[in-house]
């Protein structure tokens, strides 16, 4: 009759048993200097953007003969962009609105955007008539998604080849215009958040 080993037994010899490592060490010394390299291919990039000013405005000195800002501002709404400046300074042209557009894309769908080239072409207008005004104020509705804002910034602030294009795509293309020292010419590089009323 066979003896069947007791528990006790059992029990010391799964406590002499070494769990050997080298495997998974092995694979997080590959791991970690693989991951290292992935993320050198990974770009941030920071926008510098103003946050809503509060309060009145700063009580001007008797002999202080500033210029009046042009306050340039694109709002984003569900139907487009309104884009208002101040009135004095515009000779009544204060208002000006953008609505969406139906584009095409390259696979033959219909897309209903906001109208970017439009825009676009409206700022390079407005900043030919006030060179000197690099503020912009950007304001949205709060259902429109950050993707159109961020969109909306990238063509307030830099000025690109040509003045006008005629679709989303080679607006999309479009090079940008740099000076002769080969940096990108800016339009409204300083922008300002705003609540959209």
């Amino acid at each position: 009759m066979a003896r069947l080993p007791s528990a006790r037994k059992s029990r010391l010899d799964e406590a002499d048993v070494e769990i050997d490592l080298k495997p998974i060490m092995g694979l997080i010394c590959i791991l970690i200097p693989l991951l290292v390299y992935a993320f050198s291919f990974y770009e941030i990039k920071l926008l510098a953007v103003s946050a809503p000013k509060i309060g009145a405005p700063a009580p001007q000195e008797a002999g202080d003969e500033q210029k009046k800002p042009l306050n340039l501002t694109v709002l984003l709404t569900e139907r487009g962009f309104a884009v208002k400046m101040e009135k004095e300074l515009t000779e009544g042209e204060s208002d000006i609105n953008i609505p969406k557009k139906t584009f095409q894309t390259p696979d033959g769908r219909t897309v209903t955007d906001y109208d970017y080239p439009e825009l676009y072409a409206r700022l390079v207008e407005i900043k030919k008539k006030f060179r000197n005004e690099t503020t912009i104020n950007i304001g949205a509705d709060p259902d429109v998604r950050w993707e159109a804002i961020a969109r909306t910034i990238d063509a307030a602030r830099v000025e690109l080849k040509e003045e006008r294009y005629k679709d989303l795509k080679t607006y999309a293309e479009a090079p940008e215009a740099t000076d002769d020292e080969g940096r990108p010419r800016l339009m409204f590089p300083q922008v300002v958040f705003v609540v959209a009323e």
